[in-house]
């Protein structure tokens, strides 16, 4: 029950009506009996700046940031975390006594939805797809972890730009294109660009590149057409979920000072991917 008292969490996303978050995090909180609620704000580029004051205005507890403001919404921030800003992303706020500090909670939402899966990551070699801030953390994720990446994005520059980031973390190479040279260097494959968001979306990658050797990762959710594809080639399939439940975890902890329960928060996202 909504009361004076409740303390208000949301996620600031364009577009945002794909989003499962809400019904984790409602979940979790009635479970904990916290009065707390989390909605969603459709929030375009236009008005990012005006939605990240309002949080102090409206006295929001926190929010998620997620495509396309991971990136954009730095510079409007009281503070950030020594992470999100080595990263460069910033996937989630919390609003503590009207100082706005940023987290990112992706890296380690990646990293924990491949070992959950068994999934090895130490000398293991990634294509990542993407150079937003969502490639930023997985990208962090992965050579933290000891793995190795190679990176495409349509804009080189971008690319680049990721290599000279974190170039001292581990291997780290840019690839202009996408063909059989590339893929069959690695063993994990991962699509950070949004595409798959929109029913009408070209694939990231052309099935042709994919082996049943492959494992491929998708942060978009729920299934997109390449899982599809990559599922009858034979590849291990990791959907955007697991990062999903694992960055919540992170995120909720953040808000609330609380353990998060988990198995609650697993078993809510299954139930609405179901529905």
């Amino acid at each position: 029950m909504i009361t004076g008292k409740t303390k208000i969490i949301g996620i600031f996303a364009d577009p945002v009506e794909h989003t499962l978050s809400p019904s984790i995090h409602n979940e979790a909180f009635q479970y904990l009996g916290l009065n707390y609620c989390y909605v969603p704000f459709h929030v375009k580029k236009e008005y990012l700046k005006d939605a990240i004051f309002a949080i102090k205005a409206l006295n929001i507890k926190g929010v998620n940031i997620t495509v396309p403001h991971k990136e954009a919404v730095i510079k409007y921030l009281d503070e950030v975390s020594d992470e999100a800003k080595y990263i460069g992303a910033v996937n989630t706020i919390l609003n503590n006594e009207e100082t706005l500090k940023g987290f990112n909670t992706d890296a380690k939402g990646f990293v924990l939805s491949l070992k959950n899966e068994k999934i090895l990551i130490k000398d293991k070699i990634f294509l990542v797809l993407g150079a937003g801030g969502a490639a930023k953390a997985i990208v962090y994720g992965i050579l933290k972890e000891g793995g190795r990446v190679y990176i495409y994005n349509r804009t080189l520059a971008k690319a680049m730009a990721i290599k000279e980031r974190f170039s001292n973390l581990g291997f780290i190479e840019v690839v202009s294109i996408i063909d059989k040279s590339v893929t069959e260097k690695v063993q994990t494959i991962v699509n950070a660009t949004s595409l798959g968001l929109k029913k009408d979306d070209p694939m990231p990658l052309s099935p042709e590149l994919l082996k049943s050797e492959h494992v491929y990762c998708d942060i978009v959710y729920p299934e997109t057409h390449l899982m599809k594809e990559a599922e009858k080639i034979g590849c291990k399939v990791i959907g955007g979920t697991g990062m999903l439940l694992w960055q919540a975890v992170a995120a909720f902890e953040i808000w609330t000072g609380l353990q998060a329960p988990v198995e609650i928060m697993k078993k809510t996202l299954n139930k609405v991917l179901t529905k």
